[in-house]
């Protein structure tokens, strides 16, 4: 027997790869392994919450009492009110409102800010104290600036002689939402200014430069240049702060609840009332639900926009 045919009878096959050496070559299951902690989490945080509050709207469950399946009877018990199409009314009025005004007044003031200029830091400190304010706190703050008896705007007015008397601004139907919203204005502009002064400071200059060589003024600047190149940054913050305002119950239940008449009552504060106080749970689910679809459309027709503009 020639000396390879024996080292050919003596061959040992190869060792089969151990169970952590296949984990650890394989690509898939290493990616399974690392975002397993954020798919637990976002289930038991986020999905499954959803998925019992979507369950739970087609059925009538108070506290103590066995859920009853319904179907659709709390959805149609809410589209047969006038009172709660009125409360989706304020809702819309109320998010879409507060979110343009705050996009207005952030905006300007980011475009002040950029301008280089002594004391910058101190000015943009000073305007992001309300967004470092608690929502609560800064709700109760202006509950008693809206005081009709000492509060400071009347006191205010009244000394400026542009009243003879205090209103009650919370309790008139012609002020009460424009005060909330006023709130919502004061405490969440300061999240517009923040992104917008990053976003403007991340424009190269030699843009504007160049526009000025070619004779351009401040205005087509402005829209040929800044809007352009914000555009992303407009997109996200107004996502983002729709869904905040539109979802946010404690300016409202804190400082009118719905009053006067349901008229600053919106939908947040309603699913509040009904499930916990009316201990409604069932419709008080539906509720949050029918606010549910018109996010998720504006949602997704934004991210569309988003990215469209990116694979352009």
């Amino acid at each position: 027997m020639t000396e390879a045919a024996a080292s050919d009878d003596f061959h040992i096959p190869p060792r089969p790869p151990s169970r952590w050496e296949y984990i650890s070559n394989d690509v898939r299951t290493l990616a399974v392994l690392f975002l397993l902690p954020t798919i637990v989490v976002l289930v038991s945080v986020v999905l499954y919450p959803f998925i019992y509050a979507l369950v739970l709207s087609f059925q009538d469950k108070r506290p103590g009492i066995p859920a009853r399946f319904i179907g659709l009877n709390n959805y149609i018990e809410l589209f047969s009110s006038a009172d709660f199409l009125q409360i989706l009314y304020n809702t819309v009025y109320y998010t879409g409102f507060g979110v343009l005004i705050k996009f207005i007044i952030g905006l300007a003031s980011a475009l002040v800010l950029n301008q280089p200029r002594r004391f910058n830091n101190i000015y943009r400190t000073i305007l992001f104290i309300p967004w470092a304010v608690p929502t609560v706190i800064a709700s109760l703050v202006w509950l008693w600036v809206y005081d009709e008896f000492n509060g400071l705007l009347n006191i205010l007015l009244i000394r400026l002689g542009l009243l003879d008397h205090g209103v009650a601004w919370l309790a008139e139907p012609k002020y009460a939402m424009w005060a909330v919203i006023a709130v919502v204005v004061w405490n969440g502009t300061p999240f517009y200014t923040m992104h917008f002064v990053a976003g403007l400071q991340a424009i190269p200059k030699e843009l504007y430069e160049a526009a000025e060589i070619d004779g351009a003024g401040q205005i087509r600047k402005f829209w040929h240049i800044t809007v352009p190149s914000m555009s992303t940054v407009f997109t996200i913050t107004v996502m983002l702060s729709t869904v905040f305002t539109s979802t946010s119950i404690v300016v409202v239940n804190i400082m009118t609840n719905g009053a006067p008449a349901n008229l600053t009552q919106i939908i947040p504060n309603e699913s509040f009332n009904v499930a916990i106080q009316a201990s409604r749970m069932g419709l008080g689910s539906a509720v949050n639900m029918v606010l549910f679809p018109f996010l998720v459309v504006f949602i997704v027709i934004l991210t569309r926009r988003l990215l469209r503009k990116d694979g352009g």
